[in-house]
């Protein structure tokens, strides 16, 4: 089974990510903290993720750089 990493920029976050609920990935900020967890909702204005200790962030996408995920594929 091949992998690999899926890079979606901030302006394009909403657009890409809107069917995919419950997603496990990485969101950069431009400050460069990260955040790991799944994904819960993404709007025009927020993306709101779950992290491993069931904590629930909502991250402004203007603050976003990137969203990074693995995309699996089942070769």
């Amino acid at each position: 089974m091949s992998k690999r990493l899926i890079r979606i920029a901030s302006k394009n976050i909403a657009s890409e990510l809107t069917n995919l609920s419950g997603l496990e990935l990485n969101a950069i900020l431009r400050t460069g903290n990260t955040y790991f967890g799944k994904l819960m909702s993404v709007t025009n204005e927020h993306l709101t993720l779950q992290d491993t200790r069931q904590h629930t962030h909502k991250l402004a996408i203007q603050d976003l750089f990137e969203v990074v995920y693995d995309y699996k594929d089942k070769k």
